[in-house]
């Protein structure tokens, strides 16, 4: 399970709002360190990380572009832009690998982009809505190395680290209730404290 599934997913960040004495004291410290990663709730002040980078690509206009239905069709997203894409329903979407979290897929949108990275290292993938990313290189997931996410934080409202290699990657987009997505690939600023891979499958 990743990092990002167990105390960053959308229900995670919903049992936040409900208040944290209903879920009991180990469910409470779950949520208030989902909290403390992105900040207070509706301020987004005392951010663990420096986002002003992605937050300032979000007060731009997003490039508007289709989402693939499979990697031919999937358009190249490149660091340091906001895309604004348009995805298709997940039952018409050819992913190149199964999505690692399962979901209902009737009503649910997903897509596909190519990541163009240049350097390998640590980068962020930004979205403003809560829905699932994966990214595939050399035909396998790459693991999350970090995430941050909260209603009324944003945009962006999820971000998620990975350790890329260069190349162009898969980015799968799924479990999407919107019709649209907007996105950003931005490189961990250097000196950024980053766990090391999880040890979860």
């Amino acid at each position: 399970m990743r990092r990002e599934d167990r105390a960053g997913s959308p229900w995670a960040a919903a049992l936040l709002s409900l208040g944290l004495g209903a879920l009991g004291p180990f469910g409470a410290a779950a949520a208030l360190g989902a909290q403390a990663a992105f900040g207070e709730t509706g301020s987004c002040t005392g951010l663990r990380w420096n986002v002003a980078r992605e937050h300032a690509l979000f007060q731009g206009a997003g490039e508007r572009t289709v989402a693939g239905r499979d990697s031919r069709s999937a358009p190249i997203v490149r660091p340091d832009r906001l895309y604004d894409l348009a995805l298709a329903p997940q039952q018409e979407v050819r992913f190149v690998l199964h999505p690692e979290k399962r979901s209902i897929t009737d009503g649910a949108y997903a897509g596909l982009a190519r990541l163009h990275v240049a350097a390998g290292g640590l980068y962020r993938i930004s979205i403003d809505k809560p829905f699932w990313v994966d990214v595939i290189a050399n035909g396998q997931m790459v693991e999350s190395r970090d995430f941050a996410g909260l209603p009324g934080c944003g945009p962006p409202r999820k971000i998620v680290v990975y350790e890329l290699p260069s190349g162009n990657l898969v980015l799968q987009l799924s479990g999407a209730i919107s019709t649209r997505v907007r996105l950003t690939l931005t490189r961990v600023p250097p000196g950024t404290p980053t766990p090391p891979p999880s040890a979860a499958p």
